[in-house]
């Protein structure tokens, strides 16, 4: 009798590890009883299944956000053991901020292929991925007022650390890390990518943005309602801190002030942020913040 490479393999997992009879169930049931999902249905479950494990409303309406946009590139009606790794990446290749959404999807389908909705699993796991669109990107001032406008009260002070002053997500979100005194920002070392204390220039009125600076929780998730509550449909990589770069390297006017505020080399600065936007921009950009 002729076998498929699939049994053949089951065959020689139990030949291999002197398997019981309970242990034979096993391994044949996730190798052959796969429970027939389309992509729309096992995306439904997944959204209850999270809200019955209590997850925040923000986290589930980022994830439903996300799979929504995939149920839109990849067939709604697709049978979910037919994706694989290497079309979910394809996808993710050609989307805004895939990183975080390979996070997402990554939760999704290791949560099918755990209740058996899939036979071999989608493994978003491996090495960053390498997106279509290589050069950076910034917001325009209309889209920074839109982002100002509809952020809410708590979450001000994150906008204004991130979009304005520019720095990295993970010194943002270190709250206990940040201080300021006498118009400084001062970043400490434990927050700082580079493990090096910063001192940034404040300037006039940003005082009052800094009293709105407080610890929060799910910073990523809120930022994705703000943006959608802002409309902004296209969003660079890295959007904020590039937006604030490339401003404050307007204001500076010099490549060595501009590195020690945002934390970079000289040439990083030059070779990124040169040129990406006006003088008349930057000085409109830091209006909004007055």
């Amino acid at each position: 009798m002729k076998t498929s490479v699939q049994d053949d393999e089951v065959i020689q997992s139990i030949w291999d590890n002197d398997l019981s009879l309970l242990e034979v169930w096993k391994a044949y049931k996730k190798a052959y009883l796969v429970e027939s999902l389309t992509f729309s249905e096992a995306a439904t479950r997944y959204i209850e299944h999270l809200r019955d494990l209590g997850r925040s409303d923000i986290y589930v309406k980022s994830m439903r956000w996300v799979l929504d946009e995939f149920l839109g590139r990849m067939d709604p009606d697709s049978m979910l053991p037919h994706h694989t790794t290497f079309r979910v990446l394809r996808e993710l290749r050609n989307v805004k901020n895939s990183h975080f959404k390979k996070t997402r999807l990554g939760s999704f389908y290791q949560w099918a292929h755990k209740h058996n909705y899939m036979g071999k699993p989608v493994d978003l796991t491996g090495d960053k991925i390498k997106t279509s669109g290589t050069q950076i990107g910034t917001l325009e001032n209309d889209e920074v007022q839109a982002l100002i406008k509809a952020c809410p009260e708590e979450l001000q002070g994150h906008l204004w650390l991130r979009l304005c002053m520019g720095l990295r997500v993970s010194e943002a979100s270190q709250v206990e890390e940040l201080s300021q005194r006498d118009g400084y920002l001062i970043v400490g070392a434990q927050a700082a990518k580079t493990r090096t204390r910063r001192v940034i220039k404040m300037l006039p009125n940003h005082e009052g943005w800094w009293d709105r600076v407080k610890p929060l929780r799910s910073l990523r998730e809120r930022f994705e309602r703000v943006r959608a509550d802002a409309g902004i449909e296209s969003w660079p990589n890295n959007a904020m801190r590039h937006t604030a770069a490339s401003h404050w390297l307007n204001y500076y006017q010099d490549e060595s002030k501009a590195a020690l505020h945002l934390g970079n080399s000289p040439t990083m600065l030059h070779r990124h942020y040169k040129a990406l936007v006006t003088e008349k921009e930057s000085e409109r950009f830091f209006e909004l913040w007055n």
